[in-house]
């Protein structure tokens, strides 16, 4: 009964996972700050793959405040779905009482 409730949850941590992915990526690129993972790669990357991911997520289209406002976003959303996961939690435990009487 409560097993719907975990997996919607767990489909929206991944969800927000990969947009604060996605937009810490962003505010990377536009904010030109070096990458230590960058310096430390020993093999040879294409120029396309080494390219940013299209980002979907910014409602400003591409610009340094939409990404970090994406980030927030991402945030609240996996907070968000923390919450489901506890409440979740909380319900399968009183059921599990109620099955016990």
């Amino acid at each position: 009964m409560v097993r719907p409730i975990f997996e919607s949850a767990l489909a929206g941590l991944n969800q927000a996972t990969g947009r604060f992915e996605r937009s810490a990526a962003e505010v990377t690129r536009l904010a030109g700050a070096y990458s230590a993972a960058e310096s430390a790669a020993t093999v040879q990357i294409s120029p396309e793959a080494q390219g940013p991911a299209p980002v979907q997520d910014s409602e400003s289209h591409g610009t340094l405040e939409g990404a970090l406002v994406d980030t927030r976003i991402a945030k609240y959303q996996f907070i968000a779905n923390l919450r489901v996961l506890q409440t979740g939690e909380q319900m399968a435990g009183e059921l599990s009482k109620l099955g016990r009487k």
